[in-house]
């Protein structure tokens, strides 16, 4: 990698690095633990379509909070999600994002291929792939 690459590569994490000390200082500030933030994604279905529940959000059903309602605009629903037991939020935001890939396509949307690039970039792009829950090797 040249010197511009490196100097690019050093500035975006600088400014993610940055990103999440703001970000831990807003929600510290407001008085909010993450475990009392919901996550939420938006469905492109009807409230009524979404109902049962997918697996993959109904097997939690013990150990969260579950919210439906419509999104705004009329642009389908909104699920909400929060744990509430000992489920954490890693396995629920992954949860949340196979149960709308159900919803939507009708079954759990894989990349057909892990990412390959040879050099240190590569392996960047698969460790937020493999920790989003895609489909890398390292």
């Amino acid at each position: 990698m040249n010197t511009a690459g490196k100097a690019i590569l050093a500035a975006g994490v600088a400014g993610a690095a940055a990103m999440a000390r703001r970000r831990a200082r807003g929600s510290a500030a407001a008085g909010e633990e993450a475990s009392d933030r919901w996550l939420t994604v938006t469905v492109y279905r009807a409230p009524e379509e979404v109902q049962p529940l997918p697996d993959e959000l109904a097997r939690w059903r013990e150990e969260i909070e579950i919210r439906v309602q419509p999104a705004a605009g009329d642009k389908g629903t909104e699920l909400m999600v929060r744990p509430i037991g000992e489920v954490s939020r890693h396995e629920l935001r992954l949860a949340l994002r196979r149960a709308k890939s159900v919803l939507e396509a009708g079954e759990v949307v894989k990349p057909d291929t892990a990412p390959t690039h040879p050099g240190p970039m590569g392996k960047a792009l698969r460790l937020v792939t493999n920790r989003a829950g895609g489909g890398g090797r390292l």
